[in-house]
């Protein structure tokens, strides 16, 4: 829910704010969509590998190609559970969020189209909130690779939308894994 209000929130806003793109600049961004993180399942607690996500970001654009980011972006939570060395089930949620830089290349493949692959490293946080309170929670934040792909569609020269990919991983625990994020995004260069 708060991923979708923070989408049409910033839509609105992007679509009545003027401005002009140019070679070199700033620019806003966010997307929201689905994700999915590999957590380990045990059949005594439920298990939920999917959840939403959202990713707030702001860049500068060096030239018409290279563009540079600092991204923040809430995974959502995920269900799973793992097997003590002493042979007990244990379950709970897994709540990722991470902050990242990239620097991405920019291809304009068509009038108004784009697709952009930004390379970076996330410093990832992952809390693990045991089913049983009496076991208390855990987290650990690890740096990770940052990997995606975006395709954009230039509505003015100062707006896009899109649809991105993004892909890291996340550790807590033993519990480790790649978490995949896919959404609809919108950017705005001033």
């Amino acid at each position: 829910m708060r991923a979708t209000a923070a989408v049409v929130l910033l839509a609105a806003a992007l679509g009545t704010t003027p401005g002009t793109a140019s070679a070199a600049g700033f620019s806003v961004g966010a997307s929201a969509g689905a994700d999915q993180g590999r957590v380990d399942c045990v059949a005594s607690f439920p298990c939920d590998r999917r959840s939403a996500d959202v990713k707030l970001y702001a860049g500068y654009q060096l030239n018409e190609a290279i563009e540079l980011r600092a991204v923040y972006f809430d995974a959502g939570r995920f269900k799973g559970g793992d097997t003590t060395p002493a042979g007990v089930e244990f379950g709970g949620d897994f709540k990722v969020n991470g902050f990242g830089v990239t620097a991405g290349y920019r291809w304009a493949f068509a009038p108004q189209w784009s697709l952009a692959a930004p390379p970076g490293l996330a410093s990832v946080r992952t809390r693990f909130d045991h089913a049983n309170p009496v076991w208390g929670s855990a987290s650990q934040t690890t740096t990770q690779p940052l990997v995606g792909v975006g395709l954009a569609y230039a509505i003015t020269p100062a707006l896009r939308v899109g649809i991105d990919y993004d892909a890291t991983r996340f550790k807590v625990h033993t519990t480790r894994g790649p978490l995949h994020m896919l959404g609809l995004s919108a950017q705005l260069s001033f």
